[in-house]
């Protein structure tokens, strides 16, 4: 989880907190950490992921300026979620709730931001 905090703690900074979490501990409880490497072994994206009953919950993700998450969340996040029916996560932007939704993925809920699902089956 260490190798994780330093990317995600930038997403914590960033994101709008509308459940008043105090930390990016608080927002990682209950949370498995991951992290890719570049070639150099220099950390360049991290996520964290929840299960939630059937889904998998992404909680948390952030990458350099050049990774797409689309891709991350497409092709790295779904091979932890074997045992799991969708996955699913919340963003505040309009940009990749586009993308998404291009790769398959249903908007949930538009209330404060997106939350969007995709079904694996």
């Amino acid at each position: 989880m260490e190798a994780a905090k330093p990317i995600l703690h930038k997403v914590f900074r960033k994101k709008a907190n509308p459940h008043g979490l105090s930390s990016l501990d608080e927002l990682l409880r209950g949370s498995r950490c991951f992290h890719v490497l570049d070639d150099d072994s220099q950390v360049i994206a991290a996520y964290a992921l929840q299960g939630r009953g059937s889904e998998i919950w992404v909680q948390a993700a952030a990458g350099s300026a050049d990774l797409d998450l689309c891709d991350l969340l497409d092709d790295l996040i779904p091979r932890h979620g074997a045992a799991f029916r969708s996955l699913g996560f919340h963003t505040y932007r309009r940009g990749l709730r586009k993308k998404a939704e291009d790769r398959g993925y249903a908007l949930i809920d538009e209330t404060d931001g997106y939350t969007m699902r995709k079904n694996f089956v």
